[in-house]
């Protein structure tokens, strides 16, 4: 009778699609930026360009080159904007787009991070429906806002809470004696606040998972199956926590996030994976033996691994972004001033573009004329931080702009229009072909004549301390709303549709500024100048040459699989597809013991 029913029982089983239904697998990424993820897809196919990479390129394509959607990976992804007031949740199969987002955390970001590649892998590798929970907010330290419950209190480090004792008054970022209380109460209020935020939305997910992977099967259930953590940028440069680079508190901060994360999530033994920092490669030595050090751990043996994403490190990408940087300056620099405030006339870059028009800029005569705000809502102290702003001009001035306005009642005088002394990077402007006057606001119009339209682009070369506004022949063509740190000419391209503006005869530029006022100072200083130039194609094609000195086929090549900086592992996602392939690695390991 015992084995009729035995028999019975298996038959039933057998017979029932779920009798042999897996627990759901779920798995949960956390940490900062570089697990929010900043590669761009557009740098997708920079991973191709290397044999060692490619096949990870086809993993993550389409056949016609779109990203891939995973069949059988779903993705709840928590994050929000730097301080997490506005969170929110983006859902759907995995795909590509669920890395940073910024303010936008519902909305595909057209980036990605470590959770592409995780998730890709996992489903090739596991074969059934996967859930993925990743949470991450750009700028946050594990010592501070994903501080765990049982790791207690912030405390300063000895040497600090001494050197802070030699300041009873405050330096240099001290807070004054009094006011340290509130600044330890401003450090315990702000402490685990994005650990409990993880904690409670891998919570809510986990009480319905059906809501979010549509495969999930309640008579199932779901497993814990992974959690990988990436992070620590924010620690690896807080010199108040970790004086000296010592680092052996992040360590003991780990293992308490470990076991708290497992207590709370009620899995015990959760497979953990450390996705160690490589920001910089193999530098940070000390900071990577920190944060790998858990793993070592006898309580944490088996069941907790570290993955070194320092291999992942692009040198090709490392070694051209300085170049890029020397590259932008000087095209986005027209024309440069010598140390005593003049033209210099012997940069090499400049012989490529001509000014357009006669006169010649040096030679043209402006009309200009200076005003101050009268409205309340126009004057400076309502503008603390972004001082350029409209004003309402005096009557008779609303169309200062336009070609046919007349400005003979205005000052005449040549470019640049200034006041003041400006000192910066080296150069010192404070002499002037006219002077700008007291009043706030300069107004500034030129005339010149064009003959020819042949040149294959346009820009404008333009000198101003402040914000501005720039219109060719009664045309807003452009706009600058904040202040500028160097005395130099900028080159600001022209798209068709500014260029449309110019013609064949005669033209008028106008310009709009204000000066730069300093609240700890009397002083106003300023100087405005502008003028139109163009490239021809042959000269383009010259100038293109030339720059290769500075950023070469190879950079160019390398930059393509870059679109962030540094600390975000440039952005690229040949780099954030190696670690994530790397992570979902490494937790298949734990799970297999």
């Amino acid at each position: 009778m015992k084995k009729n029913l035995i028999l019975t029982a298996a038959l039933l089983c057998f017979l029932s699609p779920n009798c042999f239904a897996q627990p759901l697998r779920v798995f949960i990424l956390a940490g900062q930026s570089n697990m929010e993820g900043h590669a761009e897809i557009r740098t997708f196919d920079y991973i191709g360009k290397d044999p060692a990479t490619a096949p990870l390129l086809k993993e993550m394509r389409n056949p016609d080159g779109t990203p891939r959607v995973c069949d059988k990976v779903w993705m709840s992804y928590l994050t929000g904007p730097y301080d997490g007031s506005a969170n929110g949740e983006g859902l759907g199969k995995l795909t590509a787009g669920f890395g940073a987002r910024g303010d936008q955390p519902t909305r595909d970001g057209g980036k990605i991070g470590p959770e592409f590649t995780f998730g890709t892998t996992m489903e090739k590798e596991l074969k059934e429906p996967i859930l993925i929970i990743k949470t991450a907010w750009g700028g946050r330290s594990l010592n501070t806002e994903f501080r765990p419950p049982s790791a207690g209190p912030y405390v300063l480090p000895k040497q600090i809470q001494d050197e802070w004792d030699k300041h009873p008054q405050g330096a240099h970022g001290i807070p004054k004696l009094e006011d340290r209380r509130k600044w330890q109460e401003d450090k315990d209020a702000a402490s685990g606040v994005f650990y409990r935020m993880m904690v409670e939305h891998v919570q809510n997910v986990l009480a319905d998972p059906a809501r979010v992977c549509p495969a999930y099967d309640p008579t199932a259930g779901f497993e814990l199956a992974g959690f990988v953590w990436l992070q620590g940028f924010n620690d690896l440069v807080d010199g108040q926590t970790y004086p000296n680079g010592d680092y052996d508190e992040y360590s003991r901060l780990l293992a308490h996030f470990i076991r708290d994360v497992r207590k709370d999530l009620s899995a015990p033994k959760m497979p953990f994976v450390i996705g160690v920092l490589g920001v910089d490669g193999e530098k940070n030595v000390n900071f990577r033996k920190a944060m790998a050090a858990p793993a070592a751990m006898p309580e944490f043996k088996g069941n907790v691994i570290a993955v070194d994403t320092a291999p992942f490190w692009d040198r090709d990408i490392e070694a051209a972004e300085p170049r890029q940087s020397e590259y932008h300056e000087i095209v986005g620099t027209a024309h440069t001033l010598k140390a005593v405030g003049r033209l210099d006339t012997e940069r090499k870059w400049d012989q490529f573009w001509k000014p357009i028009g006669k006169p010649q800029p040096a030679e043209r005569d402006w009309r200009f004329v200076t005003v101050d705000a009268t409205e309340t809502k126009g004057k400076l102290q309502e503008f603390t931080d972004r001082r350029f702003r409209d004003i309402t001009l005096p009557a008779g001035m609303e169309n200062w702009y336009l070609p046919d306005f007349d400005d003979s009642q205005w000052t005449a005088g040549k470019a640049p229009i200034g006041k003041g002394v400006w000192n910066h990077s080296g150069i010192t402007l404070d002499k002037f072909s006219s002077m700008w006057g007291n009043e706030e606001f300069l107004l500034m119009r030129s005339t010149f004549e064009v003959d020819r339209l042949d040149y294959d682009s346009y820009r404008i070369a333009i000198l101003a301390r402040q914000g501005f506004h720039v219109y060719l022949n009664g045309h807003k063509i452009h706009t600058y709303i904040w202040w500028q740190h160097k005395p130099q000419y900028g080159s600001i391209v022209l798209d068709q549709e500014q260029t449309q503006h110019l013609k064949k005869g005669r033209n008028v530029l106008a310009l709009y500024a204000n000066d730069q006022y300093s609240p700890d100072s009397p002083q106003h200083y300023a100087a405005l100048d502008a003028w139109i130039e163009g490239i021809t194609k042959s000269d383009q094609e010259k100038l293109d040459l030339a720059l290769e000195e500075v950023l070469s086929p190879k950079d160019r090549e390398a930059l393509q699989g870059a679109s962030n900086g540094g600390y975000h592992y440039f952005g690229s996602a040949k780099i954030f597809a190696q670690m994530g392939k790397a992570f979902a690695e490494a937790n298949l390991k734990l799970i297999k013991k």
